[in-house]
């Protein structure tokens, strides 16, 4: 491994004095030493300055902005993009943090000089870094892949946990960096299948990266912003050529039914995030929409809904035989 190699690791933040922290050292702690963590703040209100500039490293540079929210994301990312100088780009958020081995693991998925994109399975953890799961569970479905079979794959859904990514620079650039549609909260499904289109991606079955999951984001991870995000990989379906549309062997309709099962599914756990929170009136619309729209699977879980729901609890218990996260896990 040639330490010659830099990673310019980009960590968007907000507010995450509990948690950056053991964001920087898990990078401080890293085998591999050869890097640079451009940190940008997008306004925090917070500690979070003072915590970063408290540890004394060249590599570490903080960066600094008015608060612009989840809407401005990909303009976060490409700012920090632009003052970046490695041959390789890593995102690291500002509430999760890396294995030790994270670089030194990853970096040699690069001999192969068409990879663009390697990554791995996430451990997902509770606020304090107490591991609850990894996902996802198998990484082997996605790996030895086409080009053409991989954008099929994150065509109906996207597996690739954003902070087990390393990308080539070159190719980001290639592609004018970070992807944020209008109406999308989020940059890394069109931003990978941008990608897809100039290279390969490499699956590797390690866990690379811990995603933290906090109270606070309960509903707005349950909300259904997928679905848009959906939608987007629709439209950009029928962009393609038509020789790679026709080597997916997969239409729009397919791709349409597939949303509404997404659809469902999300109103679903939205009705059960509002639940745990006890907002029992909001729970029960969300349930009945998801019997109205869903497949038999979730029409029974939203009649369990519904019934918790007047009387006044919430559905966990349901989440062990359905062998979902629970959501009390997440506290």
């Amino acid at each position: 491994m040639d330490e010659r190699i830099r990673v310019s690791i980009i960590t968007p933040t907000y507010n995450h004095e509990g948690f950056i922290g053991q964001c920087v050292e898990s990078v401080l702690a890293q085998t591999y030493t050869n890097w640079e963590q451009i940190i940008i703040d997008d306004g925090s209100t917070d500690r979070t300055e003072e915590i970063v500039r408290g540890y004394d490293d060249d590599r570490i540079r903080y960066i600094r902005q008015e608060n612009k929210g989840i809407w401005c994301l990909g303009e976060l990312y490409n700012n920090a993009l632009k003052c970046s100088n490695g041959e390789f780009i890593a995102v690291l958020e500002g509430d999760d943090f890396w294995p030790a081995y994270k670089l030194e693991r990853q970096i040699p998925a690069f001999l192969h000089t068409d990879v663009v994109m390697s990554w791995g399975k996430a451990c997902l953890t509770n606020s304090f870094g107490k591991p609850i799961l990894a996902s996802p569970e198998n990484v082997r479905e996605y790996m030895n892949r086409s080009r053409n079979e991989t954008l099929k794959k994150l065509l109906f859904c996207n597996p690739i946990p954003s902070p087990t990514v390393m990308c080539r620079k070159s190719a980001l650039d290639l592609i004018g960096g970070f992807k944020q549609p209008e109406g999308l909260p989020y940059v890394d499904l069109p931003t990978w299948l941008d990608l897809c289109l100039v290279g390969d991606f490499l699956a590797i079955d390690d866990i690379l990266g811990c995603y933290r999951r906090h109270g606070q984001q309960i509903t707005a991870t349950m909300k259904p912003s997928v679905n848009a995000g959906r939608g987007y990989a629709v439209k950009f379906f029928m962009q393609l050529p038509p020789d790679i549309k026709q080597s997916m062997g997969i239409t729009v309709d397919d791709l349409l039914n597939h949303i509404d099962k997404v659809k469902s599914e999300l109103l679903y756990q939205s009705g059960r995030a509002f639940l745990f929170e006890g907002k029992w009136s909001r729970a029960k619309g969300e349930f009945k929409e998801a019997l109205r729209k869903g497949c038999p699977t979730t029409r029974m879980k939203a009649v369990a809904g519904l019934v918790c729901s007047y009387c006044r609890t919430d559905v966990e218990w349901l989440a062990s035989i359905t062998k979902e996260m629970r959501l009390d896990e997440l506290t």
